[in-house]
């Protein structure tokens, strides 16, 4: 077997031919939809019209295994007037499940407040001090939302402490289940729910429809929910088919009404229009931000944002997301570089694994580096923050390699974790480290073949430059919205001819270039990010196949097409 073709990010593009039958048989679209549609798995009649025609149907919330015993006592806390909390998570979909859940809560008449723990300070989850807490003020009923799966020891500790708790969470859940009053998740054993791919803001949701089902009245309407309802599901990854494709699309429409000041202020902060709000705006515009502030500080800030009833309060919320979000930025981009440089100094990137820590890796963006830093070795990465006595890490993974399974492989070494497939989180005795490293590396031999430690770039089609038009882009844009589970489109051109390349940001770190082909379509402009210092290689002329996405750009009222370079390789 010959060695795959790489890449200037040393991946293999994996190309998938469309049997020209398929597209034959959907003619009523362009042979570029239909080949994207083919490699989205969607290659029926029913399916693609579903898709395409994503109405307002959900399925119904009481399909959720525990949905009715969590909805009795939320009713029951209501009528009586008892105090309840609803704990969330820290990141952008449980501080917008716990906005969603507090706005219907109070709305219907309930007494509840928030409560989202300090990421450094508590943690990932449930704590014992915040159920002590909570008790003392007299809370009755604690509401977890995208946390507590995992809580088994917390739970038994809320139930001694007089708590009743209702667990909702989206996250795997472990072989052993909290003592929970009940538990909302679609992916626990013998949950009915077709649909295992809400997010926590998703199944908060669910449990507010519910709630209105079972006759509780609310001066709310689902277009006052389902714009932060869009914001968590994109920021959390949820993948975009099915209800998130649904709760996404309607909640775009919401989203850009604009009609919440918090987001109104949140869209203006991060430069965007209320009304051009897209997908991949949440993405790289919205999330983030909202993110900042519980990796920098306290995510208190991002709920009470979201739930500012004044414009000028919005405005001021927002200013100061934005100053977090600079500072998350520059120090993600540091560790970033300091990791990267430890790692081949130890000479870490030729594991199978790497595992990493510091005691100046913050907890707060240990995730993101160590996403970034899959991205550059192409390995599974597990970054730490090493305290005294506690460490908390990050771990991030390549497709086909579950982070949840190697965690609960090693989870008598954890004191907590949780996670998914791609992303897990946890705590763990610092003298445990060195042996956390071990199994993982052991774990990582018997399960993660050498394929999987080659990166891949999907591609959905090959399509000429000369057939690159605004009418080809239209097209694409009905396939949104776009994320995971449903990445924007990416489309490759064979021998590229670049006639011209300029390096582009403030330190030169992107790279503009200027495209031809041998038939002289074009030219087209194209941007490609963190590829600046390939700007020298350039400089003679140069033939390339690239891997893009298409896209407008727009500067001083002026639109054009832009590619937005992926990856690129030499051509044959």
């Amino acid at each position: 077997m010959s060695a795959p073709r790489l890449s200037a990010r040393n991946k293999r593009w994996l190309i998938h031919p469309t049997p020209p039958e398929f597209i034959a048989a959907f003619r009523q679209f362009p042979p570029l939809i239909a080949a994207v549609l083919y490699q989205r798995g969607l290659r029926s009649e029913s399916a693609i019209r579903e898709f395409f025609s994503p109405d307002y149907r959900l399925n119904d919330p009481f399909g959720l295994r525990g949905m009715e015993t969590a909805v009795q006592r939320i009713v029951a806390a209501i009528q009586n007037h008892e105090p309840m909390a609803v704990y969330g998570d820290y990141d952008t979909d449980g501080v917008t499940a716990v906005a969603l859940l507090v706005q219907v809560i109070r709305a219907m008449g309930g007494m509840i407040q928030p409560y989202v723990p300090h990421r450094v300070r508590e943690g990932y989850g449930l704590n014992i001090a915040a159920i002590d807490a909570l008790a003392r003020e007299g809370v009755r009923l604690l509401i977890t939302v995208d946390c507590g799966i995992s809580n088994v020891r917390e739970a038994e500790h809320a139930r001694a402490a007089g708590l009743d708790l209702i667990i909702t969470d989206h996250h795997e859940p472990p072989a052993r289940l909290p003592n929970a009053l009940a538990i909302v998740n679609p992916k626990q054993p013998g949950c009915p729910y077709p649909f295992k791919h809400l997010v926590g803001v998703g199944i908060a949701y669910q449990l507010a429809r519910a709630l209105v089902r079972r006759g509780l009245r609310s001066t709310l309407q689902k277009d006052d929910l389902l714009d932060i309802v869009a914001i968590g599901t994109v920021a959390d990854m949820g993948p975009l088919v099915g209800e998130n494709r649904v709760l996404v699309t309607h909640g775009l429409r919401a989203l850009n009404a604009a009609q919440r000041p918090g987001v109104r202020a949140l869209i203006e902060a991060a430069g965007l229009t209320p009304g051009r709000v897209t997908s991949t705006d949440i993405s790289f515009g919205l999330g983030p931000r909202l993110n900042a502030s519980g990796r920098i500080d306290n995510a208190r800030l991002s709920y009470e944002l979201l739930l500012a009833e004044e414009l000028d309060i919005a405005y001021h919320l927002a200013r100061e997301l934005n100053v977090q979000n600079r500072q998350r930025q520059e120090l993600s981009k540091n560790v970033q570089e300091q990791a990267s440089a430890q790692i081949r100094a130890l000479g870490k990137h030729h594991q199978r694994i790497i595992v990493l820590d510091d005691t100046g890796y913050p907890a707060g963006v240990v995730g993101l580096v160590a996403a970034r830093l899959v991205e550059e070795f192409g390995r599974p990465t597990v970054l730490i923050e090493r305290g005294e006595a506690w460490s908390r890490g990050s771990a991030r993974s390549v497709p086909g390699f579950s982070m949840i399974e190697a965690l609960t492989a090693c989870a008598d070494l954890l004191e907590r974790f949780g996670g998914h497939t791609e992303a897990a989180g946890f705590t763990i005795a610092t003298d445990r480290l060195p042996e956390l490293e071990a199994r993982l590396l052991h774990y990582a031999e018997q399960r993660l073949p050498d394929d999987l430690l080659i990166p891949s770039l999907r591609v959905d089609a090959e399509v000429p430059l000369s057939e690159l038009s605004y009418d080809l882009l239209k097209e694409l844009t009905r396939l949104e919205p776009f994320g995971q589970g449903n990445p924007q489109p990416v489309l490759m051109s064979s021998r590229v001819q670049v006639i011209g390349a300029w390096p582009r940001g403030s330190e030169g770190q992107h790279l503009k270039l200027r495209l031809t082909d041998a038939s002289g379509a074009g030219p087209f402009d194209a941007i490609a990010f963190r590829f600046g210092h390939l700007a020298r290689y350039f400089e003679q002329p140069r033939w390339i196949d690239i891997a893009y996405t298409l896209e407008s750009d727009e500067w001083n009222g002026t639109a054009a097409l832009q590619l937005n370079i992926k990856d690129f390789r030499s051509a044959r």
